[in-house]
C-alpha cells in the first residue's frame, strides 16, 4: 500500500496545471491585477483538479484493468462469500467486478466506503470455496486510506510520465503488500486455504495490465518483470508456517 495520503499524489498534475494557469495570466498585459488574479485562479485551477480526479480514480482504474461489473445473481456463490463475510465482520459491501482472465488474481479498488472488489475469471473457475474465502478475506481486510492512496496511484500514474516510475518507488511499501496476507487470514483463521490460492496462482501466468495498475493486484505480474509485491513463493512460505 501507498504511503502517502491519497490526495497527496495527486499534488504533481495539479501544481502542473496551478502554474501553467498562473503564467497565462501574469504574461497578459496591461492587466494590474494579473498577479493577484493569475494566482488565485491557479489555486483554483489546482484543487479543482484534485477533485476531478479524486473523483475519477476509481472508475479509470477499473477500465484500466478491464473489469466489468458484476450483474446480480450471476456469480451466487462468490455474491454469497462476499455478502456473509461482510456481514460477519461488520464490513460494508464492495461491488463486485470481474475480469476476463485465466490467472488466479484478485484487486480492491475504491476510496472512503465506495469499495470495489475485482476478481479474475480464473480464480472463480479454480479455486475452491475455502481458497475463494481466503482471496476475498484478504482483498477485504484491506481498507481505508490504504486502498484509496491505492486507486489514486494507479489512475494518475499515466499522467506522470517520467515521474511515475520515481513516485511509486517513494510511495509503495512491499511490506505493507505482505501485511495485507496475515489481516486476511486473520479473518479466516485458515492459513492453509490462502497458501493454496497462491500456490494455484503461481502454476499460471499473471494478469495482463499496465504498470499503473501492478500494485493494486493481490498476485501481481508473474512474467518475470519486477512487481511491487514480494516474491509469491516467500509468501507461500510465511503462510505455511502460521
Amino acid at each position: 500500500m501507498p504511503n502517502a495520503a491519497p490526495r497527496l499524489v495527486f499534488l504533481i498534475p495539479a501544481v502542473v496545471a496551478g502554474v501553467v494557469v498562473a503564467v497565462g495570466f501574469l504574461l497578459l498585459e496591461h492587466f494590474d491585477l494579473r498577479i493577484v488574479v493569475g494566482a488565485a485562479a491557479g489555486l483554483a485551477t489546482a484543487v479543482g483538479v484534485v477533485i476531478l480526479l479524486d473523483r475519477r480514480a476509481s472508475r479509470a482504474v477499473l477500465s484500466t484493468m478491464g473489469a466489468q461489473q458484476i450483474d446480480a445473481g450471476t456469480e451466487p456463490r462468490l455474491e454469497s462469500l462476499v455478502a456473509s463475510m461482510c456481514a460477519s465482520h461488520g464490513i460494508a459491501e464492495p461491488s463486485l467486478h470481474l475480469v476476463d482472465s485465466q490467472a488466479l488474481d484478485a484487486a480492491v479498488v475504491g476510496r472512503g466506503s465506495e469499495t470495489q472488489l475485482v476478481i479474475t475469471t480464473g480464480a472463480l473457475r479454480q479455486l475452491d470455496r475455502l481458497e475463494l474465502e481466503a482471496v476475498v478475506a484478504r482483498q477485504l481486510a484491506q481498507s481505508g486510506a490504504g486502498v484509496h492512496a491505492a486507486t489514486t496511484l494507479a489512475s494518475v500514474g499515466p499522467l506522470l510520465g517520467p515521474l511515475a516510475k520515481l513516485v511509486r518507488r517513494v510511495q509503495l511499501d512491499s511490506q505493507r503488500l505482505a501485511l495485507a496476507d496475515v489481516q486476511g487470514v486473520l479473518m479466516t483463521r485458515y492459513p492453509p486455504a490462502l497458501a493454496g490460492a497462491f500456490e494455484k496462482a503461481a502454476l499460471g501466468g499473471g494478469v495482463a495490465g499496465t504498470r499503473s495498475t501492478r500494485h493494486l493486484w493481490m498476485i501481481g505480474p508473474l512474467d518475470g518483470t519486477t512487481g511491487v509485491q514480494p516474491p509469491l513463493q516467500d509468501r507461500i512460505d510465511a503462510l505455511r508456517e502460521l
